[in-house]
């Protein structure tokens, strides 16, 4: 298994990712080639080496441009290029990342989030760039050190907001931080939407360093302004995220009340939740409720959990589960619409299908036709 480890040590932004990319390897010309197929001019992009003290790496300068982009071009522009699957997904998710963060902070729905510095062409760039990267070094699994934040006040196109700004506070819920004493924004949104995009667990493995890049940035702080990348590979199994199962066992509560109990620990934010029987002390027969979630949904739920249910205590474990990129969508059939949830592996190459089950439901309770029938019929069109 191929890893790349984000060692944030002063800062971490889009064009401080490219540069440590291209430090540690991936050709420069093969970003310029992708870049060259959007529908726009281009700034000046020129790698340079760079000095600070001890440490040597690369600095990408970007020239200035008027290009502003919308949120739907960004998409269309992505979308509309001829390049693997897994950098297209892969660009488009560090921007879905940025424009939940913006939408969150502003407390607008998605759809109606509007860039402002974001909007700038470099957005693109930095997603496109480091997308390609990852899928030059073959990058199946990324951690990320703790992300460094700023103090104080930072000027913004909304105005001046704390450091850091609202944006990049969303997108790094959840991830581990680390305050230092600069006055200066250490963590973009950009750098912040890929260590989330990419970074899905905190546990970092053991691995064996294949190579390494330093990705200098614009400012010159007291310590070097740089972000470190490893390199590496490792010969345990490959997963995409870590999550948390907790647990409770109970003998003395009623069984009916458990399946709502398990509808409110899924809409609280769970992964998934479960009850099953088992065989307690004494003999006696019990239930365990068992429910996945992330770490940051974790501490609420054993609250609801305890809340909710009979237990006097929860238990709870770090796992990891390896999950397939997936696409939701309605298609039409003869027999009207249905949701459809697809399933990719990680080159992109699409594994198989399902139909939602409510739907299947509603269609044949509709149709008067048994449910296997309807599944069957919707098999032959999908």
């Amino acid at each position: 298994m191929k890893l790349l480890y984000l060692d944030p040590i002063m800062g971490i932004s889009g064009d401080m990712c490219i540069a440590a990319l291209i430090d540690a390897g991936c050709p420069f010309d093969q970003l310029m080639e992708l870049l060259r197929q959007l529908p726009l001019d281009l700034p000046s992009m020129t790698p340079e080496k760079r000095r600070k003290g001890a440490v040597e790496g690369t600095y990408l300068r970007i020239g200035e441009s008027p290009v502003h982009l919308s949120i739907g071009q960004m998409r269309e522009m992505i979308e509309g290029l001829e390049i693997e699957q897994r950098v297209k997904a892969d660009a488009l998710g560090i921007l879905e990342v940025l424009v939940n963060g913006e939408a969150k902070a502003h407390g607008v729905p998605a759809e109606e989030v509007h860039f402002h510095e974001l909007s700038h062409v470099d957005t693109i760039i930095d997603c496109l760039c480091v997308a390609k990267a990852m899928a030059f070094f073959a990058v199946e699994e990324v951690f990320c050190g703790p992300l460094p934040q700023g103090r104080g006040l930072i000027k913004t196109a909304h105005g001046i907001m704390p450091n850091p700004p609202p944006a990049t506070t969303e997108i790094v819920s959840g991830l581990d931080v680390l305050f230092l004493d600069e006055e200066r924004e250490l963590t973009t949104p950009t750098g912040a939407a890929i260590a989330r995009y990419y970074a899905k667990g905190r546990t970092r493995p053991p691995f064996r360093v294949t190579g390494h890049g330093y990705g200098f940035g614009t400012f010159e702080p007291t310590r070097p302004n740089v972000l470190r990348v490893f390199l590496g590979e490792s010969d345990g199994p490959s997963f995409d995220e870590e999550v948390w199962v907790a647990e409770a066992d109970m003998d003395d509560m009623e069984p009916e009340y458990l399946g709502a109990v398990a509808d409110r620990i899924r809409a609280a934010g769970a992964l998934d939740a479960i009850y099953f029987p088992i065989q307690m002390k004494k003999g006696r027969p019990g239930i365990r409720l068992a429910l996945i979630a992330p770490l940051s949904r974790l501490s609420g739920l054993v609250d609801l959990v305890l809340r909710e249910t009979t237990t006097f205590g929860v238990r709870f474990r770090p796992e990891f589960r390896s999950v397939l990129a997936r696409k939701e969508e309605v298609r039409e059939t003869s027999l009207g619409p249905v949701n459809v949830k697809t399933g990719f592996d990680r080159s992109g190459k699409r594994l198989k299908s399902h139909v939602e089950f409510e739907d299947v439901k509603k269609m044949a309770d509709k149709l008067g036709m048994t449910y296997l029938g309807l599944m069957e019929a919707l098999k032959k069109e999908l």
